[in-house]
Protein backbone atom coordinates (compact mmCIF):
# COMPACT_ATOMS: atom_id res chain seq x y z
CA UNK A 1 0.00 0.00 0.00
CA UNK A 2 1.73 3.27 -0.54
CA UNK A 3 1.98 4.27 2.88
CA UNK A 4 4.88 1.77 3.02
CA UNK A 5 6.42 4.37 1.33
CA UNK A 6 5.13 7.09 4.03
CA UNK A 7 6.83 5.07 6.79
CA UNK A 8 10.15 4.50 4.93
CA UNK A 9 10.25 8.17 4.54
CA UNK A 10 9.40 8.60 7.94
CA UNK A 11 11.51 5.52 9.63
CA UNK A 12 13.87 4.62 7.35
CA UNK A 13 16.54 6.71 8.13
CA UNK A 14 16.75 5.63 11.59
CA UNK A 15 19.89 3.45 12.64
CA UNK A 16 17.95 1.12 13.95
CA UNK A 17 15.53 0.42 10.91
CA UNK A 18 16.11 -1.88 7.67
CA UNK A 19 14.31 -0.46 4.62
CA UNK A 20 14.60 -3.23 1.45
CA UNK A 21 12.81 -2.63 -1.20
CA UNK A 22 12.48 -3.35 -5.16
CA UNK A 23 14.61 -0.71 -6.69
CA UNK A 24 18.78 -0.67 -6.04
CA UNK A 25 18.98 2.72 -6.27
CA UNK A 26 16.56 3.71 -3.66
CA UNK A 27 17.18 1.14 -0.80
CA UNK A 28 18.61 -2.53 -0.39
CA UNK A 29 17.04 -5.22 -2.80
CA UNK A 30 14.85 -6.99 -1.54
CA UNK A 31 15.73 -10.80 -1.91
CA UNK A 32 13.55 -14.04 -1.66
CA UNK A 33 13.41 -17.52 -2.49
CA UNK A 34 9.39 -18.24 -2.12
CA UNK A 35 10.57 -21.88 -2.55
CA UNK A 36 12.01 -21.80 0.51
CA UNK A 37 10.51 -22.85 4.06
CA UNK A 38 11.01 -23.40 7.72
CA UNK A 39 12.00 -26.87 8.64
CA UNK A 40 9.34 -27.31 10.67
CA UNK A 41 6.48 -27.32 7.56
CA UNK A 42 6.47 -30.13 5.35
CA UNK A 43 7.66 -30.00 1.81
CA UNK A 44 4.23 -30.95 0.42
CA UNK A 45 2.50 -28.79 2.79
CA UNK A 46 4.89 -25.55 1.46
CA UNK A 47 4.17 -26.89 -1.84
CA UNK A 48 0.11 -26.57 -1.48
CA UNK A 49 0.52 -23.17 -0.01
CA UNK A 50 2.53 -22.09 -2.66
CA UNK A 51 -0.02 -23.22 -5.29
CA UNK A 52 -2.69 -21.83 -3.65
CA UNK A 53 -1.05 -17.84 -3.45
CA UNK A 54 0.09 -18.52 -7.53
CA UNK A 55 -3.76 -19.63 -7.92
CA UNK A 56 -4.52 -16.22 -6.93
CA UNK A 57 -2.49 -14.14 -8.27
CA UNK A 58 -2.81 -15.48 -11.68
CA UNK A 59 -6.13 -16.54 -13.07
CA UNK A 60 -5.76 -20.20 -13.65
CA UNK A 61 -8.31 -22.58 -15.80
CA UNK A 62 -9.13 -26.21 -16.07
CA UNK A 63 -5.50 -28.29 -15.45
CA UNK A 64 -3.44 -25.26 -14.66
CA UNK A 65 -2.97 -25.66 -11.30
CA UNK A 66 -2.41 -29.22 -11.23
CA UNK A 67 0.21 -29.33 -14.27
CA UNK A 68 2.05 -26.41 -11.91
CA UNK A 69 1.88 -28.37 -8.47
CA UNK A 70 3.11 -31.27 -10.39
CA UNK A 71 5.86 -29.43 -12.24
CA UNK A 72 6.50 -27.68 -8.54
CA UNK A 73 7.39 -31.13 -6.99
CA UNK A 74 9.92 -32.37 -9.71
CA UNK A 75 11.48 -29.17 -9.37
CA UNK A 76 12.05 -30.06 -5.60
CA UNK A 77 12.96 -33.63 -6.26
CA UNK A 78 15.62 -32.13 -9.43
CA UNK A 79 17.09 -30.58 -6.05
CA UNK A 80 17.50 -34.17 -4.15
CA UNK A 81 14.10 -33.53 -1.78
CA UNK A 82 12.22 -36.93 -0.89
CA UNK A 83 8.88 -35.65 -0.86
CA UNK A 84 7.57 -38.27 1.75
CA UNK A 85 10.13 -37.45 4.61
CA UNK A 86 10.13 -33.56 3.50
CA UNK A 87 14.29 -34.31 3.52
CA UNK A 88 16.99 -33.38 1.35
CA UNK A 89 20.75 -33.85 2.26
CA UNK A 90 22.01 -31.11 0.85
CA UNK A 91 20.09 -27.70 1.65
CA UNK A 92 18.96 -26.95 -2.23
CA UNK A 93 15.89 -25.44 -3.04
CA UNK A 94 14.35 -25.00 -6.40
CA UNK A 95 13.66 -21.67 -8.30
CA UNK A 96 11.25 -20.09 -10.93
CA UNK A 97 14.40 -21.41 -13.42
CA UNK A 98 14.35 -24.69 -11.93
CA UNK A 99 10.18 -24.61 -11.84
CA UNK A 100 9.99 -23.54 -15.59
CA UNK A 101 12.21 -26.14 -17.01
CA UNK A 102 10.15 -29.00 -14.96
CA UNK A 103 6.87 -27.55 -16.28
CA UNK A 104 8.47 -27.89 -20.10
CA UNK A 105 8.90 -31.81 -19.08
CA UNK A 106 5.11 -31.94 -17.53
CA UNK A 107 3.38 -30.21 -20.49
CA UNK A 108 5.06 -32.61 -23.03
CA UNK A 109 4.24 -35.65 -21.31
CA UNK A 110 0.69 -35.12 -20.14
CA UNK A 111 -1.45 -36.90 -22.43
CA UNK A 112 -3.33 -33.65 -24.19
CA UNK A 113 -3.13 -32.90 -27.37
CA UNK A 114 -0.54 -30.82 -28.91
CA UNK A 115 -2.84 -28.16 -29.19
CA UNK A 116 -4.15 -28.19 -25.64
CA UNK A 117 -0.19 -28.83 -24.86
CA UNK A 118 0.51 -25.53 -26.59
CA UNK A 119 -2.06 -23.82 -24.99
CA UNK A 120 -0.90 -24.71 -21.43
CA UNK A 121 3.12 -24.27 -22.49
CA UNK A 122 2.24 -21.07 -23.56
CA UNK A 123 -0.14 -19.97 -20.67
CA UNK A 124 1.77 -21.34 -17.38
CA UNK A 125 5.03 -20.81 -18.87
CA UNK A 126 4.75 -17.20 -19.70
CA UNK A 127 3.60 -16.60 -15.71
CA UNK A 128 6.39 -18.68 -15.17
CA UNK A 129 9.10 -17.20 -17.10
CA UNK A 130 8.16 -13.09 -16.02
CA UNK A 131 9.24 -14.35 -12.96
CA UNK A 132 12.68 -15.34 -14.32
CA UNK A 133 13.85 -12.22 -15.66
CA UNK A 134 14.37 -8.53 -15.05
CA UNK A 135 13.27 -6.74 -11.19
CA UNK A 136 11.16 -10.13 -11.03
CA UNK A 137 14.55 -12.05 -11.52
CA UNK A 138 16.40 -9.72 -9.01
CA UNK A 139 13.44 -10.13 -6.23
CA UNK A 140 13.20 -13.93 -6.70
CA UNK A 141 16.73 -15.36 -6.86
CA UNK A 142 18.14 -17.66 -4.78
CA UNK A 143 20.17 -15.62 -3.10
CA UNK A 144 17.89 -14.44 -0.99
CA UNK A 145 18.05 -12.79 2.74
CA UNK A 146 18.31 -14.50 6.10
CA UNK A 147 15.16 -14.76 7.92
CA UNK A 148 16.89 -13.38 11.01
CA UNK A 149 17.23 -10.48 8.36
CA UNK A 150 13.45 -10.19 7.52
CA UNK A 151 11.88 -10.81 10.97
CA UNK A 152 14.11 -10.35 13.68
CA UNK A 153 14.77 -6.43 12.66
CA UNK A 154 12.79 -3.22 12.67
CA UNK A 155 12.57 -3.81 8.96
CA UNK A 156 10.27 -2.03 6.70
CA UNK A 157 9.50 -3.76 3.15
CA UNK A 158 8.68 -0.94 0.44
CA UNK A 159 7.03 -2.11 -2.25
CA UNK A 160 5.63 1.30 -2.96
CA UNK A 161 7.09 1.61 -6.66
CA UNK A 162 5.36 -1.81 -7.78
CA UNK A 163 3.32 -1.01 -10.18
CA UNK A 164 1.31 -4.49 -10.61
CA UNK A 165 -0.95 -5.44 -8.51
CA UNK A 166 -0.18 -8.78 -9.16
CA UNK A 167 3.83 -8.85 -8.23
CA UNK A 168 2.62 -7.21 -5.13
CA UNK A 169 -0.04 -10.21 -4.71
CA UNK A 170 3.23 -12.52 -4.42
Amino acid sequence: EPAKGEYKHMFGHRRYVQVYGTNAAQSELLRINPFTFPSTIHVLEHVDRFIEILNVCWPMYAAMPAMLKEAMLEAYESCGWDLTSSTNARPIYPNFHDLLEALERVVEQSGFSEEVKSNYRCSLGTRVRSLTNGLNHQLFSGEELSPEQLFERNVIIDLSRVGSAEMKSL
